[in-house]
C-alpha cells in the first residue's frame, strides 16, 4: 500500500489477518470524559487510481463526499448513512474528511463504521481507514474519533518515511 503507522495509539494493537492487509483491534480506554469501551477495528482501504485531482479540503467537497458515501453505508446490512463529518482535519498527507454510519455484523449486532478518508501521498486515489466498533453514544463515536483516529492520522507515514525510521531503530506497523 506504501504507508504505514509510526506508532500506535494505546489501546490499539496490531491484528494479524489473513483477509486485511493491515488490521488493528482498537479499546477505547477510560478518560476523564468517557468510560472504557468495546473493542473495534481498523483497517485500511485504499480507492481506485484517478486521473483528476482529489479536493477534499474545498467546501463543496462536502455535498460530492455525501453522494459517494451513503451507498458505502445504505447497502450493508442493516446500513444507515449518518452523514459527513462537517469538521477538516490535516494530517502528514494533507485534508482528511470522514463519513460515518451504521450496520448489522453477521452476528447480529449493530456496528457503527467510520471512514476516515484522505489521499494518497504518492498516488491519485483515496487512502481510508475504516473503523468498526460497537455502536454506544456519541460521546463514545467523539472519543474514537479524537482517541484513535486522529492519532493514527498523525501517525501515518509513507513507506519511504517509515524505512527511514525503521533505519534509526524504530519498528512501525506497516502494510
Amino acid at each position: 500500500m506504501g504507508i504505514g503507522f509510526a506508532d500506535l495509539p494505546d489501546g490499539c494493537t496490531q491484528v494479524d489477518s489473513v483477509d486485511e492487509p493491515l488490521e488493528l483491534a482498537c479499546e477505547l480506554l477510560e478518560t476523564t470524559e468517557t468510560s472504557a469501551g468495546p473493542v473495534g477495528s481498523v483497517r485500511i482501504e485504499l480507492g481506485e487510481p484517478t486521473d483528476f485531482g482529489i479536493e477534499l479540503a474545498d467546501v463543496s467537497a462536502l455535498a460530492v463526499l455525501r453522494e459517494e458515501h451513503r451507498p458505502l453505508f445504505e447497502t450493508l446490512p442493516g446500513g444507515e448513512f449518518l452523514g459527513v463529518g462537517g469538521a477538516l482535519f490535516y494530517g502528514p498527507f494533507g485534508a482528511a474528511r470522514y463519513t460515518r454510519g451504521r450496520f448489522q455484523a453477521e452476528d447480529g449486532a449493530t456496528l457503527q463504521r467510520i471512514r476516515f478518508f484522505m489521499v494518497h501521498p504518492t498516488q491519485n486515489r483515496v487512502l481510508t481507514l475504516v473503523y468498526d466498533h460497537p455502536v454506544v453514544d456519541n460521546a463514545d463515536s467523539a472519543a474514537r474519533i479524537n482517541n484513535h483516529l486522529l492519532m493514527l492520522l498523525e501517525n501515518l507515514r509513507s513507506s519511504d518515511d517509515l524505512q527511514a525510521a525503521a533505519a534509526e531503530g524504530e519498528a512501525p506497523a506497516e502494510d
